[in-house]
């Protein structure tokens, strides 16, 4: 009796559907030798190059394709990187292209010969996929000036890449904002977080860095990080394009007659100042509405990490982003997870999901009696 492997059939099913379409021609460019050295002449603009006699074949997973693989050698630098003919399918068909880890195999070779500085707050990360070798530059910062020590980091970096003549190779980055809340729970906050590539570090990406910086302490009001900046800096921030502002809304706007809330326009005078929606657009964070309670009269206890508040029922709330242990939530993958919570007259009251900290301006209503609104629709138009 023969016994048939069904994955045995299914991988046989999708190469007779890959040499097929290999067959019809369809997306698929075949590189030669030769093609591959003019490749990586034009990409290093370097002409002393050795191409290896063949390509290596790499299966990307035991039902993806086989890629070629070809290793080149630099005669002067005597630098050897790597130039992949992925196979990949889209659109119905199969197509390939040309990768290549020229720019990590530079930057590494450089790092063993001393030439990158190595006394510094980055850490380099490298990993391998199919063949090819992938160096990323990380750095974490809890401040200001450690926000400023990453970038002046990164930019040693890139000169002295310059100064050994690869001013067009460039190295991905991330620096990371260390934040109170980023690994609470599973669910990593990465607000605050910059990434980019070495060749494109200029004093506006810097800038780029605070605002981000900023902004994630804004959401959250990570009052120690708010006070590094200058009352202007956050009114710029609160008000500018990217920036979802908070609005009082008509007292009657919820309620079942008169303005409706999507026809209400809140003039200037209307705008919270001092805070933000959550940049995600995932609602208002528990320090946010500490800081929205505080500013209409409602007397919370605390501060903006943990505090407790008398809503207009008379109900005894309580919110802090300690609530965070509270478990009955499956994710997508159904692993059981403990998440945020808040108290209700001693009740605990888990999120809408595991990971939230951040409620709807609805839910802020039925919870206070305080009417509020974000700008989504505007924002949404300008990045249109």
């Amino acid at each position: 009796m023969i016994t048939i492997n069904k994955r045995t059939v299914k991988a046989a099913v999708l190469l007779i559907s890959i040499l097929t379409a290999l067959a019809l021609g369809g997306c698929v460019k075949k590189y030669s030798r030769s093609d591959i050295r003019s490749y990586a002449q034009k990409l290093t603009g370097r002409s002393n190059l050795t191409v290896s006699e063949n390509y290596e074949e790499v299966q990307e997973d035991e039902e993806g394709y086989l890629d070629h693989l070809w290793t080149v050698y630099d005669e002067d630098s005597r630098i050897t990187f790597h130039v992949l003919d992925d196979y990949y399918w889209a659109l119905e068909d199969v197509h390939n292209r040309l990768l290549n880890d020229y720019s990590s195999a530079v930057f590494l070779a450089l790092l063993n010969e001393g030439k990158i500085p190595q006394e510094n707050s980055l850490s380099l990360k490298k990993t391998e996929s199919s063949g090819l070798v992938n160096a990323e530059l990380t750095c974490s910062f809890t401040d200001l000036d450690g926000l400023k020590g990453c970038y002046e980091d990164l930019i040693s970096v890139r000169n002295a890449l310059d100064r050994a003549g690869y001013e067009d190779v460039s190295i991905p980055y991330t620096v990371k904002y260390s934040n109170p809340l980023r690994r609470a729970i599973d669910y990593e906050v990465d607000e605050g977080d910059t990434s980019g590539e070495l060749g494109r570090l200029d004093e506006h990406v810097f800038e780029t860095m605070r605002t981000n910086y900023l902004r994630c302490a804004l959401d959250y009001r990570f009052e120690e990080a708010l006070n590094e900046f200058s009352s202007e800096e956050i009114h710029d921030l609160v008000h500018s394009r990217s920036s979802v502002r908070i609005y009082r809304t008509a007292g009657q706007a919820s309620g079942g007659g008169g303005t409706q809330e999507s026809d209400w326009k809140p003039s200037q005078d209307d705008y919270y100042e001092g805070v933000i929606g959550s940049p995600k657009f995932v609602g208002i964070s528990f320090g946010t509405l500490y800081a929205l309670l505080k500013t209409e009269g409602y007397l919370p206890q605390g501060n903006a990490w943990h505090f407790s508040v008398v809503a207009a029922d008379g109900t005894l709330l309580e919110f802090s982003y300690d609530f965070n242990d509270l478990s009955g939530f499956n994710d997508a993958q159904g692993k059981l997870q403990k998440g945020y919570y808040y108290i209700s007259d001693g009740k605990k009251v888990r999120m809408s999901t595991y990971y939230d900290n951040h409620f709807e301006a609805s839910e802020i209503e039925k919870l206070t009696g305080l009417h509020v609104a974000e700008d989504r629709p505007r924002l949404s138009q300008q990045t249109e």
